[in-house]
C-alpha cells in the first residue's frame, strides 16, 4: 500500500542514494533522538534519492510542503 506524506524539505535529517547507507544514518540519528519517535524513509524527486524525516515533522499539504511516497517506517 502506497502512502503519501507531506514534509518541508528543510526538515530532512539526511538524504542518500544508497538505501543501506540511509538505514545506517537512520540508526545513528535514532540513537540521539527521542526513543518514542519514528523515522520515515521517503522517495525523493525522480525516485533516485531517499530522504530521512522524523514522522513527527509531518505537515498538512500547503505551499511550503512537498508530497513524498513512504518507503519504510522505522520504529
Amino acid at each position: 500500500m502506497e502512502e503519501t506524506v507531506f514534509f518541508n524539505l528543510g526538515n530532512a535529517l539526511a538524504a542518500k542514494r544508497d538505501p543501506k547507507e540511509l538505514i545506517k544514518e537512520a540508526q545513528i540519528v535514532k540513537d540521539t533522538r527521542d526513543p518514542l519517535g519514528k523515522l520515515v524513509i521517503v522517495e525523493g524527486e525522480g525516485k533516485e534519492t531517499l530522504i530521512l524525516f522524523d514522522l513527527a515533522d509531518q505537515e498538512e499539504s500547503s505551499e511550503t510542503t512537498q508530497p513524498f511516497t513512504v518507503k519504510k517506517i522505522l520504529d
